[in-house]
């Protein structure tokens, strides 16, 4: 059984695209698996109808996790199912060997969400308490899906304790997992990282990407522009894939000034010329399933400074000194700021050829039982 070729079916939630986390994680997994042998198919509900309230989107849960009942109906048997936790149904649990895949920590983005609130108008205030009485049947599902499941796959060894300490009725099946990037992402970022020279200007460019939302401490990143730009009026901040009406979180003078940069959105390809052209990365968030930003701009040889979140505690000690804790300090100058530390050991890691064989090996250890 050991070195047999093994069925293999990833759902996700998430569209099949690099543009998307959960998609990333599934294509380049299933990509890993690929190459070593395996059949694996990809399943997602993206052309399904989207709902946007929050009871649609319960109703929208149920219509996906029926369809990929049926997909299964419809395929030859595979030996294991990896799924997106609330899509386990009891369907799913007798039908193969089942892997409940966790892309971020949904249950802390409720707290998150909810601190954030507090500085909200006071209707939405009021509102508050409906809104999360609308997702009880969410929590439950993936309550649900998290016992059905053979193995409960946590991102990062952050997720990992947290759920070892408030579920430890299931710790005999919690075993986590690395993000990385793709193989050509990681070429075209060692050509920036062996290309990268120091800026020539006056001030630092620093970067921050993400969607615009809580829990990714947009607050933080607000205070930390707000106060560098008055006090370093040469340096230039980029707010990139970030969606629209961001300017308003910001002094007009600020928006004004040509200092502040809101890229709304950008291709993947347009990934590369941010990361090459900017000296200084931030990473600000309050909760974080793993943030592969990080892993971005550190193998393109930008110091990054981040909280303590998502995949920092696991990148750390490759990166003692360009991961170092947001925010920078007001002395930080283009002469002071930390240079790359690269080490190769870090592709024996972060790698999905590494992912997928460390993946293979629990699966099989059930198998063989």
């Amino acid at each position: 059984m050991v070195n047999s070729s093994l069925r293999i079916l990833i759902a996700t939630h998430s569209p099949l695209a690099a543009e998307f986390g959960a998609g990333q994680v599934a294509i380049n997994l299933a990509t890993a698996l690929r190459e070593q042998g395996h059949h694996v198919t990809l399943w997602s509900p993206h052309s399904l109808p989207s709902f946007t309230s929050p009871k649609r989107y319960i109703q929208r849960i149920q219509l996906v996790r029926y369809h990929l009942d049926e997909f299964i109906k419809t395929q030859e048997p595979f030996d294991v199912i990896d799924s997106f936790t609330v899509f386990i149904t009891e369907q799913v649990a007798k039908s193969a060997l089942v892997v409940a895949r966790s892309v971020q920590p949904e249950i802390l983005y409720i707290p998150s969400k909810l601190n954030y609130s507090q500085k909200s108008s006071f209707k939405k205030i009021l509102l508050l308490p409906f809104r999360y009485l609308l997702e009880i049947p969410y929590i439950f599902f993936l309550l649900q899906g998290w016992s059905r499941a053979n193995y409960i796959l946590c991102l990062g060894s952050r997720e990992l304790e947290w759920m070892k300490k408030w579920f430890p009725w299931w710790r005999s099946k919690l075993i986590s997992y690395i993000n990385a990037l793709s193989t050509t992402d990681q070429a075209e970022l060692t050509k920036i990282r062996l290309h990268r020279q120091k800026h020539q200007g006056k001030g630092i460019r620093f970067l921050w990407i993400g969607r615009w939302i809580s829990h990714k401490g947009t607050s933080k990143l607000v205070d930390f522009i707000v106060k560098r730009a008055a006090s370093h009026p040469e340096d230039i901040f980029t707010i990139a894939g970030c969606g629209y009406d961001v300017s308003k979180h910001f002094p007009a003078e600020l928006t004004e000034s040509g200092k502040l940069n809101i890229i709304s959105s950008f291709a993947r390809s347009q990934l590369y010329f941010l990361l090459a052209n900017h000296d200084v990365g931030l990473f600000t968030s309050n909760v974080e399933g793993w943030g592969l930003v990080l892993n971005e701009m550190l193998e393109s040889g930008m110091p990054v400074f981040a909280t303590s979140a998502g995949a920092v505690p696991d990148l750390k000690p490759l990166f003692k000194d360009s991961l170092q804790s947001f925010p920078p300090t007001l002395e930080l100058t283009l002469d002071t700021i930390p240079l790359s530390e690269f080490k190769d050991e870090y592709y024996q890691i972060y790698s999905w050829q590494s992912v997928a064989k460390s993946y293979l090996q629990f699966i099989y250890a059930n198998l063989c039982q």
